[in-house]
């Protein structure tokens, strides 16, 4: 398409118009990158919420363990306790730096890759380790956070990832496969 558009333009000596080189460029260049910006926007918007990621057949199990009262993981208690009351796989699971958000839209695809040639039995698991400063951009600061005496000991190790915080406070999601 993109060829078409290029020859239009480069040859001066054509019987086509200015007037349809113009809607031409506008129905294969303008028209897709305003459709890809909307409904990039739309996805981005859908894949914040938590049904997003419930609504994925092997994702199910850890979306519901949220929901359940008897479950002590450490996601499950930040559910149950409304500690992140909005966008909750999407907070702690999205790296806050420029390209965050892209990022996380490659793991999911990489995920849903995985599911669809058929390794979808398979736990989904981290393409990289769970860094500290996920949680730390809601915890460091905080009263209870700051005053308990391990975290006073080692703040340097777990700002560099030496020590993980799911050492001690994981796993953030149950080991079961439903």
């Amino acid at each position: 398409m993109l060829s078409l558009v290029f020859l239009f333009f480069r040859h001066k000596k054509t019987i086509i118009g200015t007037k349809f080189k113009l809607q031409l460029l506008a129905g294969a260049a303008i028209l897709p990158l305003i459709t890809l910006y909307v409904s990039d926007k739309a996805l981005t918007d859908g894949m914040k919420e938590g049904k997003f990621c419930g609504s994925c057949h092997t994702m199910t199990p850890f979306f519901e363990s949220l929901k359940a009262s008897e479950e002590t993981s450490l996601a499950a208690k930040h559910a149950q306790h409304n500690w992140i009351r909005e966008k909750r796989c999407y907070t702690c699971h999205t790296d806050y730096q420029i390209l965050g958000g892209v990022k996380a839209k490659i793991r999911g695809l990489r995920h849903l890759y995985a599911f669809y040639t058929g390794h979808a039995d398979r736990r989904p698991k981290l393409y990289k380790p769970y860094q500290n400063s996920q949680c730390l951009s809601c915890h460091r600061g905080v009263a209870s956070y700051e005053e308990v005496a391990i975290h006073k000991e080692m703040p340097g190790e777990l700002l560099k990832n030496e020590i993980s915080c799911l050492d001690c406070h994981g796993p953030a999601h149950p080991n079961k496969k439903e």
